[in-house]
């Protein structure tokens, strides 16, 4: 995590919103070029918004999109150089018209792309060297134009630090909630996704294509199996208990599970407690031990080893960054 996303952690009334530079080139997708604008601009610290941003074409005129009318726009492309962040959504021909927006030359802090943006990205030498995913249909066409990138077909999202890139249009916003949290804190993040009525964003790590269940699955209903994981994060539960609560084989849970998920129950129920103690971390001042208790990992120890490997950083680092009752 840079200085950059540091600082916005702890942003105070007084400093300006972090800025968003979205990028509407020819054809672009509108769902996508909304995202961004939607779920940065419900974020808030201290009441006040926590970003700002503006959506601008190349030479500040409407652009047509890939649906059956036109945006109008605030700026042309020269705003950018004034961002922190520039998010670039997919367009109609964003597989093989390189980066008619000369990314690498704006010097902008981070760079973001949902979708098939992810080729314009990587045309502009920004992912040389580096990780990045797309959306699995072009998976090939990326891999086969830009074999300098570490590609990554099946995730939802990377995150480089300063450059990242999403699959799909659902993980785009996956993507977005997360770079919420690591700027301002999982609390930031989940308040979004409640105002918005977006489930909470799964981690990059997923799988981009899940199975659909067949009708027989669905009676299984792994939604509830979540929910009811969810009431007891703060007590161990074993893969028996869990599937003697809904009437199936240990077998039938893990298999029915992993296709609704794509991951593992071990390591969905790992993360959800990771995510609780992020909540009590930045909301309480309870000690790390009561943390460990309450997320259900039972030792400081364990709550330790999952926070760091999931997060990059000590539960006491990531409280002395994005405890609410810090920055009051």
């Amino acid at each position: 995590m840079d200085d950059m996303c540091h600082d916005l952690a702890m942003t105070s009334p007084r400093r300006r919103p972090h800025r968003v530079g979205v990028i509407a080139l020819p054809g672009v997708y509108p769902y996508e070029l909304g995202i961004a604008s939607r779920f940065f601009g419900a974020a808030q610290v201290d009441g006040r918004p926590a970003y700002e941003v503006v959506t601008c074409s190349l030479d500040g005129a409407p652009v047509a999109t890939a649906a059956d009318f036109s945006v109008a726009v605030t700026a042309d492309r020269s705003i950018l150089r004034e961002v922190d962040t520039v998010v670039v959504p997919p367009w109609e021909t964003s597989t093989s018209t390189g980066d008619p927006v000369g990314l690498a030359a704006l010097g902008v802090p981070r760079v973001v792309s949902y979708c098939t943006g992810a080729f314009t990205v990587a045309a502009s030498g920004l992912l040389d060297g580096r990780a990045a995913t797309t959306h699995w249909c072009a998976a090939d066409e990326f891999r086969a134009a830009f074999p300098q990138v570490d590609f990554r077909p099946d995730e939802l999202f990377v995150d480089e630090g300063d450059v990242l890139t999403a699959a799909g249009a659902s993980a785009a916003i996956d993507l977005t909630l997360h770079i919420i949290a690591r700027d301002l804190g999982a609390a930031a993040a989940a308040d979004v996704s409640r105002l918005t009525l977006a489930p909470p964003h799964r981690g990059g790590g997923q799988s981009q294509f899940v199975p659909r269940p067949t009708l027989a699955d669905e009676a299984g209903a792994m939604a509830e199996v979540r929910a009811w994981l969810l009431g007891r994060l703060d007590r161990p539960v074993g893969l028996t208990e869990v599937a003697a609560a809904f009437g199936l084989s240990v077998r039938t849970l893990t298999r029915r599970f992993r296709a609704e998920t794509g991951v593992t129950l071990g390591d969905w129920l790992a993360q959800a407690r990771v995510e609780r103690a992020k909540e009590l971390l930045e909301t309480s001042d309870a000690g790390i031990d009561r943390v460990a208790d309450l997320a259900g990992f039972g030792t400081a120890a364990a709550l330790r080893k999952h926070f760091r490997d999931r997060v990059g950083l000590s539960p006491q680092q990531y409280r002395a960054r994005f405890s609410l009752r810090a920055s009051a």
